[in-house]
């Protein structure tokens, strides 16, 4: 594999960790998409820093998802900086190793894990719908293993898949690092494990937690009620389904296409797809989630109040009345110190 890597060409100075010029022209689109979302990410995180009510256990798998979503614009913007400055003919071969598979595997692995981080998310809201039951408190510890779990076995997969050459790293030249497979079987197997599998499971959770808010709901309006409870498991399920719906148009098109090995313009469009949805993410979680919108309030509230209460104060600076009896002050220092 290494020789492959190295094997460029019998060129004086290769640089093999410098874009071409088209290489660099099909990212920009993918550059100002980057940009955009690390700026709407910093918002949502600074109002995680700042608002208490925001840090709360039960997000725990939201913000799990979240921090995919910045080591994925990490990933780019790194790649983007070496290639676009790495001029270098002849750089350490251990770096070249290092960026190839950063590049080829990093946003596979994490685009992974953010399909089961939604199906841990899914499955505990569906125990807190059904069983009304807080699971993060009541099954804390395993909550960690589903957390070692999800992080931890896709890399061993991954790991073993190179080990035993089931997979192989593909590097065009100057331009992008691939992973392929060796035989349709482990292919097969990445995409039902990647794809088939953890949305399937999704949406049949999705599915049971939407009949139980159903027949609950009818069962209720039949004795003329609907409790705060079942409003709220409503408007749980709903949040996931909106979320859910629109994250799976633009995810899926980039994992299923990593997984086939696709590679130009197809990848290019995808990729873009799944950054726009980065982009989105904390908008959409912050649109549904009511207490950001109960945090968005207060702010609000605190700066209406703040302007209200900065007029008078403007107003108190200004002299109410005036005496015509009273000798005038010609001179700033004797306004001044007017009583």
């Amino acid at each position: 594999m290494e020789s492959s890597i190295f094997n460029s060409t019998n060129i004086t100075c290769p640089t093999p960790l410098f874009w071409t010029q088209e290489a660099l022209d099909s990212r920009k689109a993918r550059l100002i998409v980057c940009i955009v979302a690390s700026f709407i990410h910093s918002i949502f995180w600074l109002q995680l820093a700042f608002c208490s009510s925001v840090r709360q256990t039960s997000m725990q798998w939201i913000y799990a998802y979240l921090i995919t979503d910045i080591v994925l614009l990490f990933r780019f913007f790194l790649i983007y900086i070496v290639y676009s400055t790495s001029n270098i003919c002849e750089p350490s071969r251990s770096w070249v190793l290092f960026i190839y598979y950063f590049d080829g595997t990093v946003d596979n692995y994490f685009n992974l894990l953010e399909v089961y981080i939604l199906l841990a998310l899914n499955i505990c809201r569906y125990i807190q719908i059904v069983y009304n039951k807080n699971v993060y408190r009541a099954h804390a510890k395993l909550l960690i293993l589903a957390h070692l779990c999800i992080y931890i076995f896709p890399l061993i997969s991954l790991v073993i898949q190179f080990v035993c050459g089931w997979s192989q790293l593909v590097v065009n030249f100057r331009d992008s690092s691939q992973v392929t497979y060796t035989n349709i079987y482990i292919q097969v197997f990445n995409v039902i494990t990647a794809f088939v599998l953890p949305i399937s499971l999704n949406i049949i959770v999705i599915y049971l937690s939407m009949r139980h808010v159903r027949l609950t709901s009818t069962l209720q309006q039949g004795q003329h009620h609907v409790s705060a409870r079942e409003k709220y498991n409503r408007s749980l399920v709903i949040q996931f389904l909106v979320f859910y719906t629109i994250w799976l148009s633009l995810w899926s098109p980039n994992i299923i296409v990593y997984q086939i090995s696709i590679d130009g313009n197809v990848t290019s469009i995808v990729r873009l797809l799944n950054f726009i949805g980065i982009t989105l993410d904390p908008i959409i979680i912050a649109a549904l989630d009511v207490r950001f919108w109960q945090e968005w309030r207060k702010v609000f509230m605190y700066l209406k109040n703040n302007k209200v209460f900065n007029q008078p104060n403007g107003g108190r600076i200004r002299p109410a009345t005036t005496n015509v009896h009273a000798i005038s002050a010609k001179t700033p220092r004797l306004q001044t110190t007017t009583l």
